[in-house]
């Protein structure tokens, strides 16, 4: 009976013993998990995040080059000469202030000198304010007596003008304001050249 006991005694130790091990060895096995975990977790969050930056598709569009005469007009339109024009005229009350671009655009088409048709329309008619009515011609151009040269426009009569002094003067030498009066208005010379020098002084103006 006391061997019996004794052996149950030592059986249950033995399941104690091994339940407890088995405890333990979980216990541990858990512990060991969760420090390894912990340790993972705080390596991981130490580092800073790093966030590539996403791609970006751009798209570089190239506007269509414009045009010669879009490229002249825009030239043109900011050319200080106009500006130029467009104040002499204004401070003598002219309706030619409005003709700005068309004086420099004349000018430059047929290579004269873009003070040259301001100066000859102020001397001739004070920027048209003394012309004959309706001829649009500032010029005194084609003129003579009764006969007179009448235009559509004052930008037909600039481009008209400013043709004829480049082929009937300039290319026949005659280039200043003094070799110009001998053709373009004779009865000048005999006044002492009154017309050449209005129109280089308003050339000057305009300088």
């Amino acid at each position: 009976m006391i061997g019996l006991t004794f052996t149950l005694k030592n059986g249950y130790l033995d399941g104690m013993q091994k339940g407890e091990s088995v405890l333990l060895a979980s216990w541990f096995g858990a512990t060991l998990t969760g420090f390894i975990f912990a340790f993972f977790l705080l390596l991981y969050i130490s580092f800073p995040e790093v966030t590539l930056p996403k791609a970006t598709t751009y798209q570089l569009y190239q506007a269509l080059p414009p045009s010669v005469s879009e490229t002249e007009e825009g030239i043109i339109s900011s050319d200080g000469r106009i500006k130029a024009i467009e104040e002499f005229f204004n401070s003598y009350k002219s309706v030619l202030s409005t003709e700005a671009n068309t004086f420099i655009s004349v000018a430059d088409k047929y290579n004269l000198d873009w003070r040259l048709l301001p100066a000859i329309s102020m001397q001739e008619s004070i920027g048209a304010r003394k012309m004959i009515q309706s001829s649009y011609n500032p010029f005194g151009y084609g003129i003579y007596g009764s006969k007179v040269l009448k235009f559509e426009s004052f930008s037909e009569a600039i481009d008209t003008v400013g043709r004829g002094l480049r082929e009937n003067y300039l290319n026949e030498g005659l280039h200043s304001p003094e070799q110009i009066m001998v053709k373009y208005t004779p009865p000048s010379v005999e006044k002492g050249g009154a017309w050449a020098k209005g129109v280089r002084s308003f050339m000057e103006e305009l300088r």
